[in-house]
């Protein structure tokens, strides 16, 4: 007769609880980057490290996330799939922390919902999935765990799925609408490189009609979102100036223009905001950042994330 270990069964439970959460996040993010393999594609071209390995990791990093979500289900294969998710989230973790200090605008690559999260919630996320997978792979390898052991890490893979989930509900539960402080204030003065080719400074866009100021990434999947419902209404915007600006490199902004027929629009006008200055005017913390104009070219509102167009239209014609 074996000798029961009522801590066996516990500890069995606990590396099962997180190894089930990363097989749910590695097959939901993978599933996502395939079903939206061309956008994730060009999200990779846009980035200033893995730009160049673009090609290969459209299809490595989903792939290989599906199959160590297949490793972390099989018990054979738990312990490596365990040290196999520490390695690739701690390379998340570092590749988005050096992205932050080069760059808090460029677009998120991880997929589906994940992609709501800031880039400081990323690391914030990122960084607990670390931790939450050292806690698995300590317990699956502990033979004769203390009642201390036990007792933190059970308390500290509690507290990092708490952690996790706060840090997603409060991505999804901030107001769209912010005060900045900046509200009454005029549209700042910057120069653009239209899609023309042509320049345009904002102070010779006149007054007279309200305006919509949207800072975007052509490669971000909700700044294309907010576009395609934007131009859905646009007969309650047809009075309204409509301005996209972007940081981001003028061949990419020409391929969004182009595949949204912004030409035909006469109230819409895009720019290449080179010196990043409107984002970094309003701190923003990333796109689409949207902005709305008095007649007067006075700021009224502001709405960060994917807005609903609702909200847009409402605080432009009202």
């Amino acid at each position: 007769m074996g000798f029961y270990s009522p801590f066996s069964m516990k500890r069995t439970l606990l590396v099962n609880i997180i190894a089930y959460f990363f097989i749910f996040l590695f097959l939901y993010t993978g599933a996502s980057k395939l079903m939206d393999v061309h956008v994730f594609k060009e999200q990779l071209t846009s980035s200033p490290l893995l730009g160049p390995l673009a090609g290969i990791i459209t299809w490595a990093l989903p792939i290989g996330e599906i199959l160590l979500a297949i490793a972390l289900f099989i018990p054979s294969l738990q312990l490596k799939g365990l040290y196999a998710t520490l390695i690739l989230m701690g390379f998340f973790t570092v590749y988005v922390t050096v992205i932050l200090f080069m760059d808090s605008h460029l677009s998120c690559s991880c997929g589906g919902i994940i992609e709501e999260l800031s880039p400081k919630e990323h690391v914030l996320f990122n960084s607990a999935c670390v931790v939450l997978s050292c806690i698995g792979i300590a317990v699956a390898r502990r033979k004769e765990p203390t009642i201390g052991f036990k007792r933190f890490a059970g308390s500290s893979a509690i507290g990092l799925f708490l952690l996790i989930g706060w840090t997603l509900f409060t991505a999804f539960s901030t107001p769209s609408m912010i005060k900045t402080g900046m509200e009454g204030r005029l549209l700042p003065s910057f120069d653009l490189l239209l899609a023309d080719s042509t320049t345009l400074n904002t102070d010779k866009i006149p007054t007279g009609k309200p305006m919509i100021v949207i800072g975007f990434s052509p490669t971000c999947t909700h700044c294309q979102a907010e576009t395609q419902n934007l131009l859905q209404r646009m007969d309650s915007l047809k009075n309204t100036r409509i301005l996209f600006i972007t940081p981001f490199p003028f061949d990419q902004m020409k391929v969004f223009y182009r595949y949204f027929k912004l030409a035909r629009y006469p109230n819409i006008t895009m720019g290449r905001d080179s010196q990043d200055y409107f984002l970094k005017y309003f701190k923003a913390q990333g796109v689409p950042y949207t902005t709305i104009f008095d007649s007067k070219k006075r700021l009224k509102q502001v709405i960060v994330k994917e807005a609903r167009i609702s909200d847009i239209v409402q605080a432009a014609v009202e």
